[in-house]
């Protein structure tokens, strides 16, 4: 069992994996940033965050579907510089 302070920091990452999430699709969908490096890195950080928080809770359907993102995300980053 993760302790008070563990505990909370694993709720912050889920809460910032969250809205990093939001901002990447809401900037994308909305033609303010193309389909850049920002776009993947924001949606890799709020995967791992929201999968991290998910992990921790064991609500294992978004944490499969994040840690998905987060590997779609990866191979994105990676791709972009090849």
């Amino acid at each position: 069992m993760a302790s008070p302070t563990q505990s909370k920091l694993i709720d912050i990452a889920g809460w910032i994996g969250a809205a990093l999430i939001i901002i990447g699709y809401g900037l994308y969908a909305t033609g303010i940033i193309p389909d850049i490096i920002i776009y993947h890195l924001l949606n890799l950080f709020g995967s791992i965050g929201v999968a991290a928080i998910s992990y921790y809770r064991k609500v294992w359907q978004p944490a499969i579907i994040n840690t998905c993102f987060a590997v779609f995300a990866t191979i994105a980053v990676i791709r972009h510089f090849l």
